[in-house]
């Protein structure tokens, strides 16, 4: 059962408009998903984006009627707030595992004959994108199950600082490759939505996050010097002199 958040929160309108907001928006990433371009029959692109348009505009309203019955103690925050954050990340594990079924079952990363005959220079960087990703099944396999169990992992308090992390590198990478390999505006919409969600959760947790990458030192072995400047010299030469070699194979190549 998916568990709700107690994650401790100042009760400000900021923080009420911030929840309600990322929650309609990763509502609209699962509307678009569903929607599956105008294939569905029941979902034509009509109901989806008006539906995609009550949401954005309640949460305009919402968090201010939200905020006035929380003054009035007619209304138990904590109960709301666990609610939108358990939604928030309903919406974006059942958009990342549908991705990750999609792969599964060839529903993603096809291109047409008639395409994939085409010269590489003659075809879009959308078209290239997929037949690259497409190319190796069992590549595909590996990243729907990143997608599936990141997504799963999501649902736990447990396991959420996890599955934030592996869903964040997966759609900073999607939403890079969507933006400069210029895919369709849906793909590229609904990676932001998600990325967005995602990086909402790991901001509320900021402070795990903070401990985790700065704060926590390896027990590794390491070289022992007590100048910092030796160690600090040993660290850049590693950029350096690569850049250095890197010049080096340039000057031979003309």
């Amino acid at each position: 059962m998916l568990e709700q958040s107690v994650l401790q929160v100042p009760n400000s309108i900021g923080k009420k408009i911030s929840a309600s907001l990322i929650f309609c928006l990763e509502v609209s990433a699962l509307l678009l998903l569903l929607g599956n371009g105008g294939n569905i029959k029941w979902m034509p692109p009509i109901l989806v984006f008006s539906l995609i348009g009550v949401s954005l505009v309640s949460a305009l309203f919402f968090p201010f009627v939200w905020h006035y019955l929380d003054r009035k103690q007619k209304i138990d925050s904590a109960k709301v707030y666990g609610f939108l954050y358990s939604a928030i990340r309903y919406c974006i594990a059942f958009n990342m595992a549908a991705f990750g079924w999609k792969k599964f079952y060839g529903l993603q990363f096809i291109v047409p004959t008639g395409i994939s005959n085409m010269p590489m220079n003659q075809q879009s960087g959308e078209w290239l994108t997929w037949f690259y990703f497409g190319y190796s099944h069992g590549f595909g396999i590996i990243i729907a199950v990143m997608q599936i169990v990141g997504g799963y992992l999501l649902l736990s308090r447990k396991t959420l600082f996890i599955g934030a992390l592996i869903l964040f590198s997966l759609l900073l990478n999607l939403t890079l490759i969507n933006i400069f390999y210029q895919m369709n505006a849906g793909a590229l919409m609904q990676s932001i939505l998600l990325l967005i969600g995602v990086t909402f959760l790991i901001i509320l947790e900021h402070k795990k996050w903070i401990e985790f990458f700065l704060k926590t030192k390896s027990s590794l072995p390491t070289l022992s010097s007590k100048s910092l400047f030796v160690k600090n010299v040993l660290r850049s030469s590693a950029v350096i002199l690569s850049l250095l070699f890197t010049m080096y194979l340039k000057s031979l190549m003309k």
